[in-house]
């Protein structure tokens, strides 16, 4: 079976520490210990892995991927990675999402749905070509891939934050058709934003710094077969609607055309940077022409063998053969020159090495071609594009090897951001302190580090499994050191907003489990490494977020006397959207009832987005759309035979000021007698919006942060340059202050509903007693600084607005339907932004707009009644807008 030749890792095999400087890309100090292991690594390495310990373990790493595949919603995830599964050997034949019998979607509800709703894992080989052997396609190695296939619904955008927080890099699906969609925007910002596990804290500068690196990425422009395909146009999208993405062809599309004269058929091109050039191109998509290497794959037709196991023909564009009648008057020879040239032209603005190539009028060998790209790509600067037809298993092959090529291995990535104690604070200039990390030793968290750290980043409740008594199984992604069957463990959550670390608690390992989608085998040696993802039962409080570790062991504190206590350093956890619908809950039976209570437990222990709140009368439930509480609902009643009544979907407002507001008059008292204790302070407080681009409307929702002002720590004595994070762990006032402005803030003055995009600011503080009075009792100052914040909210409701979720909506539709549908949009309060008409009677034209939640309740009948059946329509979550 065809491979498409190896690109080099960062480090390849080197004769002088000075090759490994010019040639790495993962940035390592000189001077480190790790420069140094890998320098005696490659030294030592030749065709085999030397016998070292370290040698055996770089060497496993190097040869590891951690990948997501990521898309909008019927883009063609799950089909490719079905392919990929075929081709790797996984499965005899590739499932299909129409016929229910894929791998990674195994849900029932997804099988009749036939939509990915939870993120599956799986592992496998691939033959990647050995590292320093050029274009010699004999030569193979095996790189393991771990894949994860996330949804592509908005509803559970969850999912795609959690497989962020973990993956070393992302393969990003389009449709041919379509190109950017609005879901592919969302899972765009999840990819890029650094802060990725605290969207909500974005403000703060002290959360600011544990956030998640960005994923390299690669793009995959699927389903070429389609009728109305457009590999230009889908490009054009990404850089029109991905911002920051710097979206570079590495292949050229080849269509197969049959004339009545002419057989076999003719292969022909097109151009990559002329949309309308596509449209003249309407032979069936039949291969690539890879840029890299100069030369054409052509996948045999469906009629000729098997979609899963036929091989592609692969045609050497400049060493003599032909694809065309004429050799020297070849158009795919023609148009691949041409794209190559630009290729390189666009590598050498962001390469020093190819910049040195291009200057000198070199040309590059295919090599360095592939070296440049993968040190652009590990950069963020580019996003290599692929074309693919994966539901005719064409194109895949090379989507396999540009994963092995392109994307990072755990050693070329950064080191997680640790939080906690054992932080060392530098000042940075602006009145802050902020931690540096320490380059000159190998720190926790990087993949040759022996001590084990390691993020639980999803929570699953199985039958059967876990050993625990709700059968939990917990996936988690081991950075460093290494897991084994009947270890015991620390498990440290991250501590919400205003609170202080929770109590470390001890867990043991009950066994390990390998990725298989929907099956979990037992690892064979019950060990799991850095660098890998695996399943873990027997554990009974770990949730989303929750960073696994050992304790400090005795000796390491001892070889190193300088060193701090790690033992309540912890990651930052994975962040969850915020809910956008409420539904009313209520069983049928009281029993039914405290059965209902528990499972929502579980529910929202597996999936964070969901929130329950129990009420004396009924339950309330929250999610982040219709389609997610639908298959909360239908989970009740398939897995625990539940029924329940539901009430009418409600609409989850929130609250949030236009403009900067303060306490009146400045420090505002309060003082109350409570079961005969006084209860006296004085506080004074600032509330401002958070500043957002106003290019929109809509806005991300981020919870309230609080902050202490210079006033306000001289007077309770707390050290100035202290930063906010240090401040809450260290002082009981700074707690009680930040705890009541917090909770008061949960309820708004125009609806109640919680206020979001605020930084409240205490200004001032003070109490008859002074400091000595606070200190006896903390509790008067919290109760004075959510008296300040209720108060000032009251008094400045002209100042407040109110916040209600905002869709983007693309809505197909028949040509001569689209008024109606336009008139019906306006009705609901929306705002149309285009109106994409079809070219023919047969293509269906498109309208784009925004929509408040609220007008789209229950819309999917609306939609089918205006258009007689032949209407469809795909909702994602935009943001809030004010009411």
């Amino acid at each position: 079976m065809y491979r498409l030749p190896q690109i080099p890792t960062a480090l390849v095999r080197v004769d002088t520490l000075k090759k490994i400087w010019k040639n790495g890309t993962d940035g390592l100090c000189r001077s480190s210990p790790v420069a140094t292991l890998l320098v005696r690594y490659n030294a030592s390495s030749s065709d085999t892995v030397g016998e070292t310990q370290e040698s055996r373990q770089i060497h496993r790493l190097r040869h590891l991927r951690n990948v997501g595949v990521f898309a909008h919603v019927d883009a063609g995830k799950t089909t490719v990675t079905e392919r990929m599964l075929a081709l790797a050997g996984v499965v005899r034949r590739a499932g299909s999402v129409d016929d229910g019998d894929t791998v990674t979607d195994f849900l029932p509800a997804e099988r009749e749905r036939g939509i990915t709703i939870q993120s599956a894992a799986i592992a496998f080989s691939w033959g990647w070509h050995n590292n320093g052997k050029g274009d010699d396609l004999q030569q193979n190695d095996n790189v393991r891939i771990q894949l994860i296939d996330t949804p592509g619904h908005v509803d559970f955008s969850v999912e795609v934050n959690r497989s962020v927080a973990v993956l070393d890099g992302a393969v990003l699906v389009l449709d041919a058709v379509k190109g950017v969609q609005p879901q592919t925007e969302t899972v765009w910002r999840a990819l890029k934003t650094p802060s990725i596990n605290n969207h909500d804290r974005l403000q703060d500068p002290d959360f600011r710094r544990f956030s998640h690196d960005p994923l390299p990425c690669i793009a995959v422009i699927n389903k070429m077969d389609k009728d109305g395909r457009n590999f230009a146009n889908a490009i054009s999208t990404i850089r029109q609607k991905l911002p920051g993405a710097f979206p570079l062809p590495i292949q050229l599309p080849l269509f197969s055309k049959r004339s009545e004269n002419e057989s076999p058929p003719d292969l022909v091109s097109c151009a990559v940077d002329s949309p309308d050039e596509q449209r003249e191109t309407n032979g069936a998509f039949c291969g690539i022409v890879d840029l890299v290497h100069m030369r054409a794959l052509v996948w045999p037709d469906r009629k000729e063998g098997s979609i899963d196991k036929s091989a592609p023909t692969v045609i050497n564009l400049l060493q003599g053969e032909s694809i065309g009648r004429d050799a020297e008057d070849c158009q795919v020879t023609e148009m691949a020159v041409a794209s190559r040239s630009k290729l390189i032209e666009s590598l050498a603005e962001m390469d020093v090495e190819m910049e040195e190539l291009f200057l000198n009028d070199e040309t590059p060998s295919n090599a360095q071609v592939r070296a440049s790209l993968r040190r652009a790509t590990l950069a963020h600067k580019v996003l290599p594009v692929l074309a693919a037809a994966a539901l005719k298993g064409k194109g895949i092959e090379p989507i396999l090897d540009a994963v092995a090529d392109l994307l990072p291995s755990p050693l070329e990535r950064k080191t997680p951001a640790l939080n906690g104690e054992s932080t060392t604070p530098v000042h940075n200039g602006h009145g802050k302190k902020e931690i540096k990390p320490n380059t000159s030793q190998i720190t926790l968290g990087h993949p040759l580090h022996p001590s084990l750290l390691a993020l639980a980043f999803k929570v699953v409740h199985m039958k059967g499994r876990g050993g625990s008594g709700d059968g939990r199984v917990v996936f988690a992604r081991i950075y460093s050191g290494k897991l084994s069957e009947r270890d015991t463990v620390q498990v440290i959550s991250p501590p919400a907003p205003g609170d202080t670390l929770k109590i470390i608690r001890s867990e043991r390992i009950g066994g390990m489990l390998e990725l298989a989608g929907g099956r979990l085998e037992k690892i064979e040696d019950g060990v799991c490494k850095s660098g890998d993802v695996c399943a873990i039962v027997g554990f009974k409080t770990v949730v989303t977020g929750d960073t696994i570790r050992f304790a400090a062991d005795k000796t390491s504190k001892s070889n190193n006397s300088k060193s701090q206590n790690t033992d309540e350093m912890y990651l930052a956890g994975v962040a969850s959207p915020k809910p956008v619908m409420t539904v009313r809950l209520e069983a049928e039976t009281a029993s039914d009832q405290s059965r209902l209570s528990e499972t929502l437990k579980l529910f929202c222990i597996e999936d964070p987005s969901l929130v329950v709140e129990e009420t004396e009368s009924s339950t309330l439930l929250s999610g982040l759309g219709e389609l997610h509480i639908e298959v909360t609902l239908d989970r009740l009643f398939r897995e625990h035979q539940l029924r329940v009544m539901v009430g009418p979907p409600l609409v989850a407002y929130h609250e949030s000021v236009k403009e900067e507001i303060e306490t009146s008059g400045g420090l505002l008292e309060y003082d109350r007698t409570i079961g005969g204790t006084r209860l006296q302070a004085r506080v004074h407080l600032l509330l401002k919006p958070v500043s957002h681009e106003k290019s929109s409307s809509c806005v991300m929702l981020t919870t309230p942060s609080v902050t202490i002002g210079s006033k306000a720590r001289e007077f309770l004595g707390m050290n100035a340059d202290l930063s906010e994070l240090l401040l809450l762990q260290k002082s009981d006032l700074a707690r009680a202050l930040v705890q009541g402005c917090l909770g008061a803030l949960k309820r708004g003055a125009l609806k109640a509903s919680p206020l979001m995009n605020v930084i409240c600011h205490i200004e001032n503080v003070d109490a008859e007693g002074g400091l000595a009075a606070l200190k006896r009792l903390p509790g008067a100052l919290q109760a004075a600084s959510a008296n300040a914040v209720s108060v000032t909210l009251a008094q400045n409701q002209g100042s407040c607005t109110v916040l209600e979720p905002t869709m983007s909506i693309e809505i197909s539709l028949p040509n001569a339907m689209v008024g109606d549908v336009l008139s019906d949009l306006t009705s609901r309060r929306g705002t149309v932004s285009d109106v994409v008409a079809g070219d023919s009677e047969q293509e269906n034209s498109l309208v784009l707009g925004d929509v408040p939640l609220s007008g789209i309740i229950g819309y999917a009948n609306t939609i089918r009644a205006l258009t007689a059946g032949e209407g469809s329509f795909s909702a994602e979550y935009k943001g809030h807008s004010p009411c």
